[in-house]
């Protein structure tokens, strides 16, 4: 539960991020929910193959369904530092693109005339 929540943030947020830069909004809405949650199950993923590798588990037949497991909160955290990062990369090149931009724009002044 706490996933989807998280997930629906990161995509507003990077909703308002897109539109602040001029993108399509609901793509990289759905790329930053798309890695969160892509993330999030890739860690799960490593825990179980783990408890399969390190038979950490026992091979019990009770499967816990706890929601606030350490994991749980780990996988969390890891996400939003990967979500926080993308986020970096992609502003930095946006404002690049836009220097660019501004840069031809200029030079083009007085060419066009």
């Amino acid at each position: 539960m706490i996933s989807i929540i998280i997930a629906i943030g990161v995509f507003r947020y990077y909703q308002t991020l897109a539109v602040r830069y001029g993108k399509i909004h609901w793509k990289y809405g759905l790329l930053g929910m798309g890695v969160c949650l892509a993330v999030q199950f890739l860690f799960w993923l490593m825990y179980g193959l783990a408890g399969l590798i390190l038979d950490l588990n026992h091979f019990s037949q009770e499967i816990e369904f706890w929601p606030f497991s350490i994991v749980s909160i780990l996988s969390c955290i890891v996400s939003l530092i990967v979500v926080w990062r993308l986020r970096v990369f992609l502003e930095k090149k946006w404002k690049k693109e836009a220097e660019i931009r501004k840069e031809s724009e200029i030079e083009n002044i007085g060419k066009n005339n």
